[in-house]
């Protein structure tokens, strides 16, 4: 149980101000990833926020301390690997299925966090943590199927765009615990722009090995658009770092999680998205369990 004092609020003020941030950059991201593929929908929305990141580095690099960053660069690498992963895997759902789908789904990587804490860190579950998995699992499994058809033929039969979503969830959940280690010892900023880099490098040998081209010729560049995204994404990391480096990662994670609320209803009020009963009784259980789980 957390205290209720000035480090909890910053928390949530950076989970809030996460929540918000993601869930724009993906509901943005949906509407790139449609024009011209994830590949491409990640690389520049990485190298976009990344080169904000730059900015802030040459604005503040007499504030850094550098003494542990080389030891650290291993676990930053496998945070950029299981990064590259989940987005790509998201973003390919996005490109097929609907974003009231996918990104619930997604966003339950607060639950991987709040497992991998339990495991490692031998954080206690509390009775309405408990609840709150068994919650989450159950909204999850409601988005991705169609229980009706269940019902009628017996068969488990996954929805499109359920199992890049869960990709993304483990990718996101367990690099973003990994990602609390480094931001303890380095602070806010550091841990999420070196990773960044390595995400970059690993996306231009991807995209270079393929011989892929890094600007499509048949369809027009989204410059705004994957600048918005760039932009909206490294603020979402930012807010989060900032919040695990001051409070417990079980109090941010859970909140930032709850992108889904935001792209969902953004799906809903510009793509016109139809949202089901089935489908919205599983968006809400896996909100109310994200917000549950850091009670």
């Amino acid at each position: 149980m957390v205290n209720y004092n000035g480090d909890l609020v910053m928390g949530v003020v950076a989970g809030i101000l996460s929540m918000f941030f993601w869930g724009t950059a993906i509901f943005l991201a949906a509407l790139a990833s449609r024009k011209q593929g994830n590949v491409l929908t990640l690389f520049w929305m990485q190298l976009f926020g990344f080169l904000v990141g730059v900015g802030y580095f040459l604005l503040n690099y007499n504030s850094f301390v550098f003494n542990s960053i080389f030891q650290n660069i291993p676990l930053l690498i496998i945070v950029a690997i299981l990064q590259v992963v989940a987005y790509l895997a998201f973003y390919k759902g996005l490109e097929k299925a609907e974003v009231s789908l996918v990104s619930p789904v997604g966003a339950a990587w607060g639950l991987v966090v709040a497992i991998l804490g339990v495991i490692f860190f031998k954080e206690s579950l509390n009775t309405f943590q408990i609840l709150a998995i068994g919650l989450i699992v159950i909204g999850i499994v409601m988005l991705s199927i169609n229980i009706s058809d269940f019902v009628k033929s017996k068969k488990v039969n996954l929805l499109i765009g359920v199992k890049e979503g869960v990709i993304a969830m483990l990718g996101w959940g367990t690099s973003l615990f990994l990602l609390v280690f480094v931001t303890k010892e380095l602070g806010w900023f550091l841990p999420a722009f070196v990773f960044r880099f390595f995400v970059l490098l690993l996306l231009v040998g991807y995209i270079s090995f393929s011989k892929g081209m890094f600007i499509p010729k048949s369809t027009k560049f989204p410059l705004k658009l994957l600048l918005l995204i760039g932009l909206f994404d490294i603020g979402g990391f930012f807010s989060y770092s900032f919040g695990v480096a001051g409070t417990q990662a079980s109090v941010v994670a859970p909140i930032g999680s709850a992108f889904a609320l935001v792209s969902v209803l953004l799906a809903k009020v510009f793509l016109k998205e139809k949202i089901d009963k089935n489908k919205m009784i599983g968006i809400l259980t896996i909100v109310s369990g994200l917000v549950l789980i850091s009670i």
